[in-house]
């Protein structure tokens, strides 16, 4: 049960113990009932096999959660790279100098509390998740015995209206692009793909000699993280595409010097691959301008791809599919908004179905049970 004395020289109470592993250990009150309640909540840790060094948790927040990030292996680089900006401007300035055992569940609210006042609740939502992630991860190191992260009402979701542009206004921006650059509107509209899944794509995953010709998303690009494997599982895909999009594949690869298998299918003016922030200056903005489609972004051809999808009738699963998700869950929480229009194109299906003399019929001899 460890033992209490005077300490020298003070006129403090130390409270003695043996940690599970046998080590002595000792801690300072100044009053000896406090000393006594340590004892005996050591005491009643050790016996339910949940104590934990109280050092441990003195640990500060930036230390720990610098510690956390430099082994988060599983994460992409482009995710690391947004994660630390978001410590450094939100949590750190919070959090950083405390140590991770006097963080409270109170400090957390506030904390979400001061944000919601200027930040988009999608926004405060993303950064609290962050902080909510490195004290679980703390927990699961032992360093906390329960995670502050308790009881936080988060703001509400609003819902985002994406644009999402017609066929009409998709050729009026492949217009506006550079012959070089113009494949890359439709691969991203019509072919589903993500800005890094066009940087990273190279000759050889295109099988132009299929009987439906197909392209392999394998690899991505990224400014931050170089040439990697897409996202998950679901993102490694084979779309098929259609022969106008295959024509212009091949009239793009016709008037590069060099297209072997492994070479990138798009390059940078000077050579290597494309970079997200040099496209967008030189190459898509101005295009945007020019189509008079002001603040339409590149992500934005994705939502066009839906769009189209949806307006031609076809399955959300195979939407799921095109899109790379990993379950149609994240299609739905995404593209939810568009993928309701299939509920009007349903109902209109059910109306041509049964508004025929025999539905009317139907209709009315039910009408004359319920007048009887």
């Amino acid at each position: 049960m460890g033992s209490i004395r005077r300490a020298p020289r003070s006129s403090r109470w130390e409270a003695r113990y043996r940690d599970p592993y046998g080590a002595q250990r000792t801690a300072t009150f100044d009053r000896k009932a406090d000393a006594h309640v340590f004892l005996a909540t050591v005491e009643a840790d050790k016996q339910r096999g949940v104590w934990r060094d109280p050092a441990l948790s003195r640990i500060t927040f930036a230390a720990w959660a610098d510690e956390y990030l430099n082994g988060a292996i599983h994460k992409q680089a482009t995710t690391l790279a947004q994660d630390r900006q978001r410590l450094r401007k939100h949590l750190l300035p919070a959090f950083g100098s405390r140590a991770l055992g006097s963080i409270t569940p109170l400090d957390v609210r506030q904390f979400v509390q001061q944000l919601a006042q200027s930040h988009a609740p999608s926004t405060v939502r993303t950064i609290y998740g962050g902080l909510r992630t490195i004290l679980a991860a703390a927990v699961a190191a032992d360093l906390i015995a329960v995670t502050p992260c308790r009881g936080v009402r988060l703001p509400p979701k609003r819902p985002i209206e994406k644009r999402v542009l017609t066929v009409a206004e998709l050729r009026r921006l492949g217009d506006a692009m550079s012959v070089e650059s113009r494949p890359i509107v439709y691969l991203a509209a019509v072919g589903s793909l993500r800005w890094e899944e066009v940087a990273g794509l190279r000759v050889g995953r295109i099988n132009f000699m299929s009987r439906t010709p197909t392209l392999e998303v394998a690899e991505v690009f990224t400014d931050v993280g170089g040439f990697a494997l897409p996202k998950s599982g679901a993102s490694r895909r084979v779309i098929q595409l259609p022969p106008f999009l295959v024509t212009m594949l091949a009239e793009h690869l016709a008037r590069g010097a060099s297209h072997g298998p492994d070479e990138l299918l798009f390059v940078a003016p000077r050579g290597g691959p494309l970079r997200a922030a040099n496209f967008h200056k030189r190459t898509w903005a101005p295009a945007v301008a020019k189509a008079d489609l002001e603040g339409f972004t590149f992500h934005g051809l994705r939502h066009s791809t839906v769009g189209l999808m949806v307006e031609m009738g076809h399955h959300p699963l195979v939407i799921q599919r095109r899109l790379g998700h990993s379950s149609s869950q994240t299609t739905m929480d995404i593209y939810g908004h568009v993928l309701a229009a299939l509920d009007d194109s349903v109902t209109e299906d059910f109306e041509r179905l049964f508004s025929d003399s025999r539905g009317a019929d139907v209709v009315q001899r039910g009408a004359d049970v319920r007048s009887h």
